[in-house]
């Protein structure tokens, strides 16, 4: 071998060496995702965020509705049906906990539903038996679909958890309508001042900035409506079960500010049962 030639031998090697020094580009983020299942004037799919944080999964069902199509929130409103999660023949799952982003009102057959329109992703909340083990995650998801008629549907869906990894392609899609649930239990929360005008009929009251919307839910077979009222609103009972004996009850109030939502819980004095 030549000196020149020997030389650019060492030069080669030399800047094959620096190059592996330099990081490459940065690994794509993996889709963690079931296929789509597809329903009437919907898809539906499972995703995850990645590996577990604090021992628990983010995990979503996301919804994509077609145009003009709407599905309910977990108070339907005045008529629709609410989401329901099954979770049975899931491996690994010690529990798996719904979460529902800030509805809107949409008018409905002479009433109003409480949903979404366009898209929308319940964020889960997955906890496994063991942490370092996979969750084989099993869903049977029923919703509904309503542009003019309600059309039931259900979708079966599987999805692994892995115990690591980095974030998801999903991640991101995730966070941000975990971030459009309302917040519990929080101190920044405004307090309701609750004046009652009726043996069913209260107005709530709300310091500094008023809110956009109020959500009232009660325990089962009770309804509330809620109006506003200035610069508050009407809590009126709707609905409680006939045998239901006056006294307090306990109600589920859903503040909607324009880029924030709170979950408190009130308690109503209810008056005697309408004859």
């Amino acid at each position: 071998m030549s000196k020149a030639t020997a030389a650019r031998s060492l030069a080669m090697a030399s800047l094959v060496s620096v190059l592996a020094l330099i990081p490459g580009p940065p690994e794509r983020a993996l889709a963690q995702a079931s296929p789509w299942a597809q329903g009437e004037k919907s898809r539906t799919r499972l995703i995850g965020a990645g590996a577990p944080e604090g021992g628990r999964h983010l995990a979503g069902v996301e919804i994509r509705l077609a145009p003009r199509s709407l599905t309910y929130w977990k108070l339907p409103g005045d008529a629709g049906v609410p989401p329901v999660f099954s979770f049975e023949g899931s491996r690994n799952l010690a529990s798996a906990t719904p979460l529902y982003p800030t509805p809107r009102r949409f008018p409905e057959a002479g009433g109003e539903a409480f949903g979404y329109m366009d898209e929308v992703v319940f964020p889960l909340i997955v906890t496994p038996v063991d942490p370092a083990r996979p969750v084989n995650l099993v869903l049977k998801f029923d919703y509904a679909t309503c542009e003019q008629l309600c059309i039931p549907a259900q979708a079966n869906l599987r999805l692994d958890l892995a115990p690591r990894g980095g974030p998801s392609a999903e991640a991101g899609l995730l966070r941000a309508w975990l971030a459009r649930t309302p917040r519990r239990d929080d101190p920044a929360a405004p307090k309701p001042v609750v004046m009652r005008q009726g043996p069913e009929a209260w107005t709530l009251r709300f310091s500094g900035e008023p809110p956009v919307d109020v959500f009232a839910e009660g325990p089962q077979d009770w309804y509330f409506d809620t109006k506003r009222a200035g610069e508050g609103f009407d809590l009126l009972l709707a609905q409680k079960p006939a045998e239901a004996a006056p006294g307090p009850v306990e109600a589920t109030l859903t503040v909607v500010y324009a880029d924030r939502a709170f979950e408190m819980r009130t308690t109503l004095d209810v008056g005697r049962a309408r004859p």
